[in-house]
Formats: C-alpha cells, structure tokens, sequence
C-alpha cells in the first residue's frame, strides 16, 4: 500500500500591492530620510544593523499627516488578512499600536526578532531594489525529530539531503518595491542583507485588536474603552 505524507498547521502570510502615486510615495520617502538625518543611528550594537525609525524617535509614523492615506490602504489588507482567517473583522477593532520606518544600506540587514507585544504586524516596501534582501521567516519546525537537525550545516555535511518545506528552519519571502506583508505578530523574522549600494525602505507596523463586544469571550482582549485604570 502506498504511502501517504500529510502536511498540516500551515503559517499564512498575506503579501499584495499598495501603489501610490508618485509624488506622494516620494513626499513619504523624503520625509522618512529627512528624520533619519536628523536622528542617525548612533548606537548600533552591530555595523550592519539597519536603520530603524521605532528607536530613534519615530515610533508613531501613521500619526503624521502624510501617512493618512497610506495607514487607510495598509488598513484594508490587514482587514483582508483577517478575513481570509475566517474571523468576522465586524466584531474587533483594530489599532495601530506602533508604526515605524526602516532604512537598510549596503551590507545592513534587520537581525531575527518577533512582535509579541501585538496581534498582527506588516512590513511595506516604498523602496527595493533588486537583489536588496528579501523577507524571512524563521520557525521551530513541526518536523524537527532531533533538536538541531534541520539547520543548513547538516545540509552541506550531507546528514540532511535538501531543505525542503518540510525542513526548513526558515523560509524567504521574495519582495518587491509596493509590496506589503501581513503576518501574525508573534512569529520570528528578519531580512536578509542589502547587497546593493541603494538603500531599502520599509515602513513596519504593529497591530492590536480589540473586541467590540466582550460578552461571552475569553481569548481575545475586552475593549479599552471597559478597562479600569489604578
């Protein structure tokens, strides 16, 4: 009888187009470079850290005039995510809990982290160009029959075959300039290093979502609106 392999427990990653027109995407990016001029980025731990607008005073950016009608389109796919989760986004509400600007030059790269402070997250790319580090996503896989298996030495010892989606510790996402992901917010990420001598732009975010009506639910928080302060 022959065998049968069954891939269950799937991650989900929405990834679309936002486009701009283009003397609003370049007022956006004159802006974003404007501040970093102002607040460069002093205190990096590593010299290839990239850029990064949340920890040098720019952790609010959808609160600027400038942004009111991107945070509007970023808006929509992340209610389109949700949606595609089979969850009723008539029900929540949703918050910009943190949004934020990235610049990643020559040789830069963003370092594997996770959000887990909020619900959803989403990175969109105002600017980059090719061969600029795509997107990873980085996860204990479901597979992993030894702890340390899957990793990519094994693969140039020979122990391991291939990598394969059944045993990846990670997985690429290919990006291009207007591309816009949404992922759940608790999932480990980072980006791969520019190899180019053009600047990467992204703008991130952070999303948290709040039920309108609490009544009967236990998981997802109450709205603030109920909550009491002390």
């Amino acid at each position: 009888m022959k065998s049968e392999l069954i891939d269950i427990f799937p991650l989900t990653i929405l990834k679309s187009k936002i486009l701009l027109s283009k003397s609003e995407k370049m007022k956006i990016i004159d802006f974003i470079l404007s501040h970093e001029k102002k607040n460069p980025n002093t205190d990096k731990i590593s010299k290839d850290d990239g850029w990064l607008g949340d920890s040098q005073g720019q952790e609010f950016l959808f609160k600027e005039k400038i942004m009111l009608n991107l945070s509007k389109l970023i808006g929509d796919k992340i209610k389109e995510y949700v949606q595609a989760l089979e969850i009723d986004s008539d029900k929540i509400h949703f918050y910009y809990q943190r949004t934020w600007a990235t610049i990643t030059r020559k040789s830069e790269r963003i370092k594997p982290h996770a959000h887990v402070q909020s619900n959803i997250s989403f990175a969109y790319y105002l600017i980059k160009p090719n061969n600029s580090g795509n997107l990873r996503f980085i996860t204990e896989s479901q597979n992993e029959i030894a702890t340390g298996l899957f990793t990519h030495e094994n693969v140039k010892l020979g122990l391991l075959k291939n990598n394969t989606m059944r045993n990846t510790p990670n997985v690429d996402i290919e990006v291009k300039e207007d591309d816009i992901v949404v992922f759940p917010s608790k999932n480990r990420h980072a980006t791969i290093p520019n190899d180019t001598n053009k600047p990467r732009i992204s703008i991130s975010g952070d999303v948290s979502i709040m039920l309108s009506e609490s009544f009967g639910h236990e998981k997802l928080m109450p709205h603030f609106s109920q909550w009491q302060s002390f």
